[in-house]
């Protein structure tokens, strides 16, 4: 198995082919996806017998040039897929891989499950979807974050299909289908239920039916909608939502439209309410191993597949009475040991986490002390023996030793959310896939 960090993608070449055939097929593939030699992962050094996962890692981290990395556990996603599937009345699974698959790598993920048996995708953005067409996937792909009329013929020409939001852009669809010579060009429908987002009023459902009807090129092959209250099994909202949507469906098909994909449930309602089923479901946090809500924690086993973690840069011991970093927001009160990490906000590690954040360091808890820096973050390690300069420091996921800081926990000390934890993870840190 040999992964690039910097694309996001995950390939297998047999090496018992002999070294020069893996070569060459190894920079066929890295030429099509436009890596430099910067990132290649055809040198004579690791050529011949596959790299151990040290090797790897090792390589890895000197090519990058930091130590600050997002290991992502692939072994773990697709624990987390086949578990949501279990759950699955219909066993079908349109997985959420928008926003680089939250932060996790958009073309790895997908890959990785389209290899389980995935067949449907679900982005934000054409960027997102030429993102994945490039790297490969033949898989098909939703746009489920809206799209302005401008952007039909391009989402006609590249085969994905969207999530018809509003009846204005039903016209721009017919008429790129037209252009292009493509009979039956399969769309879905986003009825707006009561979310108040994106999304048909019901009361807008009959302009919208004859709009359908005047498209000879275009076929509703689905009906979605987006619940505002998941995660809240008893939620009267959700109730009056699913009952929406089933008089939607009910409306669509006495006009003689017979949509025959559909969806509402999210990662909660997947766990949560079974009678949000339908015929397929839309995970997103749950297959990153991370429960919306305590309750799906409770039903499903989930497996975090993120870790971000980092290496103790510099340590120093220093007086009582010295302050640390910008503002000196702490204060040592007796001679301690400070350690410099080299990660900060520009990373995705939040400011807010200088109050109550802890980091694993040799299967301790450290504190976070001063102000978390674009760059830098300190770290209290009087308390920590034998801490050395080089030793890993987990952010966020589990050690080495199996000892874990859940991003949930994290969030909440940043005052804010997973999802927006997992999201903001920056650029610069380098994805590093393993299992």
């Amino acid at each position: 198995m040999i992964d690039c960090a910097k694309c996001g993608w995950l390939g297998e070449l047999a090496f018992s082919a002999g070294a020069q055939t893996a070569r060459l097929l190894w920079q066929l593939i890295a030429e099509a996806l436009g890596l430099t030699r910067r990132t290649r992962w055809w040198d004579d050094s690791i050529m011949g017998t596959a790299p151990s996962a040290n090797t790897r890692k090792e390589k890895m981290m000197a090519d990058c040039g930091r130590p600050t990395i997002a290991e992502i556990d692939l072994g773990a996603l697709r624990a987390n897929y086949r578990a949501l599937r279990r759950v699955a009345s219909h066993g079908a699974l349109m997985v959420v891989v928008k926003a680089d698959a939250y932060g996790h790598g958009a073309a790895a993920v997908a890959h990785a499950l389209e290899a389980e048996g995935c067949r449907h995708f679900g982005i934000a953005t054409i960027d997102e979807a030429r993102e994945l067409r490039r790297s490969g996937l033949e898989a098909r792909i939703f746009l489920q974050a809206g799209f302005f009329a401008a952007q039909a013929r391009e989402i006609v020409e590249m085969g994905i299909t969207p999530f018809v939001f509003d009846i204005s852009v039903i016209p721009a669809l017919q008429e790129a289908a037209a252009s292009a010579g493509r009979a039956r060009f399969p769309i879905h429908l986003k009825i707006d239920t009561g979310a108040t987002r994106l999304g048909v009023m019901p009361a807008l459902l009959p302009d919208a039916i004859a709009a359908l009807k005047s498209s000879p090129n275009l076929v509703l092959e689905g009906v979605c909608t987006l619940l505002a209250n998941a995660s809240d099994p008893e939620s009267p909202v959700t109730d009056r939502q699913i009952e929406v949507f089933r008089g939607a469906l009910d409306a669509l098909c006495a006009a003689g439209l017979k949509p025959t994909i559909l969806h509402v449930a999210n990662s909660a309602a997947l766990v949560l309410r079974p009678d949000s089923h339908f015929t397929i479901a839309r995970p997103g946090l749950a297959l990153y191993g991370l429960p919306p809500v305590a309750a799906v924690r409770d039903r499903v086993e989930l497996r975090p597949v993120m870790t971000l973690k980092t290496r103790l840069m510099q340590l120093k011991r220093v007086p009582a009475g010295s302050g640390v970093g910008y503002g000196h927001t702490f204060v040592t009160a007796r001679e301690s040991v400070i350690g410099v990490l080299p990660v900060g906000y520009a990373d995705g590690y939040r400011r807010g986490l200088q109050h109550g954040g802890e980091v694993l360091i040799r299967g301790a808890r450290a504190p976070v002390v001063g102000a978390v820096s674009m760059d830098l973050t300190t770290i209290n390690l009087t308390d920590v023996a034998g801490a050395a300069v080089g030793d890993e420091v987990v952010l966020w996921g589990t050690d080495q030793d199996g000892a874990a800081i859940s991003v949930n926990d994290v969030a909440r000390l940043a005052q804010t959310i997973s999802y927006e934890m997992l999201c903001t993870v920056g650029k610069r840190v380098p994805r590093v896939y393993r299992n």
